[in-house]
C-alpha cells in the first residue's frame, strides 16, 4: 500500500512579518531553536536566484523516538511569500512554507507537506500505523512553531494542522500561496 501523506501545519504570530522571514531563511540555524531536529547542514549552495538550488540535510528524531534523515532542495523562492522544495531521503515529496500577506501585526505561515515513507516498515505499516505518523508530526511540527515564534522574538498565538486523507478531494495538490 501506498504510505502518502498531505499535511498543512498553519501559524498564526503577532510581529514583523520580516523577522520571521529572516529566521526561516536561517536554514542552518533552525536545530538552535526546533526541539526534534537533531542537525541540518548545508550539502550543496544554492545556485540561483535567492537561494534556489539549496541542498540541506536534515536528522530529525520523533516524538515516539525513532530517528530518520532526508534532504531538501529548494526548487522555488519568491521573498516574503513562499519556498518550495523537493525531498528525498526517508522522507520524499514537495513542501512549502508560505506567508500570508501580513494582516495588520498579525503574520500567518504555513507549511505543507505531500510525502511519502519510502522505508519499508512504514509503508507496511500504514494502514494502521498512520495515525501514530499524523501524531508525530504535528508534534514535531508544534515545536517548530514555538520555535519559529521564539527565534523571531514573536508570539505564537494559534497552531493548526489538517491531514488530507488519499480519498479526500485536493489531495496531493499543493496549496497556493495567499496574494
Amino acid at each position: 500500500m501506498d504510505a502518502r501523506y498531505h499535511f498543512v501545519t498553519t501559524y498564526r504570530l503577532t510581529g514583523k512579518a520580516t523577522r520571521v522571514w529572516d529566521v526561516l531563511r536561517d536554514v542552518e540555524g533552525w536545530a538552535r531553536w526546533w526541539p526534534g531536529l537533531e542537525s541540518v547542514r548545508l550539502i550543496r549552495a544554492p545556485n540561483g536566484r535567492e537561494g534556489v538550488g539549496a541542498v540541506h540535510r536534515y536528522v530529525v528524531r520523533a516524538p515516539v523516538g525513532y530517528r530518520f534523515a532526508y534532504e531538501t532542495e529548494v526548487t522555488a523562492i519568491e521573498p516574503m511569500r513562499y519556498v518550495d522544495a523537493v525531498a528525498r531521503g526517508e522522507l520524499a515529496g514537495r513542501g512549502r512554507v508560505a506567508m500570508e500577506p501580513p494582516a495588520g501585526e498579525d503574520v500567518t505561515v504555513w507549511i505543507a507537506w505531500l510525502v511519502e515513507t519510502p522505508k519499508r516498515w512504514m509503508r507496511v505499516l500504514s494502514p494502521i500505523a498512520r495515525p501514530a505518523f499524523a501524531w508525530n508530526h504535528h508534534r514535531l511540527m508544534n515545536g517548530f512553531g514555538t520555535g519559529l515564534a521564539s527565534a523571531s522574538g514573536m508570539l505564537l498565538v494559534s497552531t493548526e494542522h489538517a491531514e488530507l486523507s488519499p480519498r479526500q478531494p485536493g489531495f496531493w495538490v499543493m496549496p497556493e500561496p495567499a496574494r
